[in-house]
């Protein structure tokens, strides 16, 4: 009975020394930082209902963050609705966090030039004088790992425009604030190389403007919940093909972790 005992004993031993071995072994789980750009003292473009830009950053990080946990994706967020954090804070997260990409989420507005002030309701608004619409992809070639960036706003871009989006074209106009290096048209991809959140980070990093919300029809469009989902479908699909090229490669996986 006692040698019976011990065998047992010995055999849970192995048992629990194979399991933590092939724990040590697994890969750390695919993990992506999302960035609610602005804060609530800082709260962005003010658009055409009078509402800032901050409170649909936050309605769609939540929504990028339940999908992607769904999906099996880590998610690492900088900041919940009611919170602060710096831009420097921003990218110290990023990289400390063993994240593999990250995507900081806003919503778009345009020069005065393209606006004019009214009031909706009893708030102070914005609208354009002409349409704009569409999303518009940003990256810095000063991001140590740009190539990849590109990659992944390339990935971005795609998905965006297999739902029927437009990129917006406006930040490549040559007037001041804008005459941003257009590096991919039909993608909707701009260089941006002093955006802090980008060129401060050491993972493949992307910011993206969703839609216009100082136009009133692409404003129409990002409040739609159905336009979100499909949005927060095409975003979870980028990242899950980035995740699938890294699985399948020998490169690393990460290089945010110190």
């Amino acid at each position: 009975m006692v040698r019976r005992l011990c065998g047992a004993f010995v055999a849970a031993l192995c048992l629990l020394a194979g399991a933590a071995q092939a724990d040590a072994a697994a890969p750390p789980p695919f993990t992506v930082v999302i960035d609610p750009g602005h804060n609530p003292s800082q709260p962005g473009a003010l658009g055409i209902k009078g509402i800032y830009e901050v409170v649909y950053n936050d309605q769609l990080a939540a929504q990028v963050v339940e999908a992607l946990t769904a999906a099996g994706v880590r998610t690492v967020l900088t900041r919940k609705p009611t919170e602060e954090i710096s831009l420097d804070g921003r990218t110290q997260l990023a990289n400390t966090s063993g994240a593999d990409l990250f995507l900081a989420l806003h919503h778009d507005s345009a020069q005065l030039g393209y606006l004019e002030r009214f009031v909706a309701g009893d708030k102070p608004a914005y609208r354009t004088k002409v349409p704009l619409a569409g999303y518009s992809l940003f990256v810095s070639t000063l991001n140590p790992q740009f190539e990849a960036s590109r990659h992944f706003a390339e990935g971005l871009g795609q998905q965006l425009v297999a739902l029927g989006r437009p990129p917006s074209k406006h930040h490549g106009e040559k007037i001041p604030g804008e005459n941003r290096e257009l590096l991919d048209p039909k993608l909707g991809i701009y260089r941006f190389d002093d955006l802090i959140v980008l060129k401060k980070t050491r993972i493949p990093a992307v910011l993206l403007e969703v839609g216009v919300i100082v136009d009133a029809a692409d404003e129409a469009y990002v409040s739609d919940v159905a336009h979100q989902r499909a949005i927060v479908q095409a975003i979870v699909a980028a990242v899950q093909a980035v995740r699938s090229e890294r699985s399948s490669s020998a490169i690393p996986a990460r290089s945010g972790a110190p």
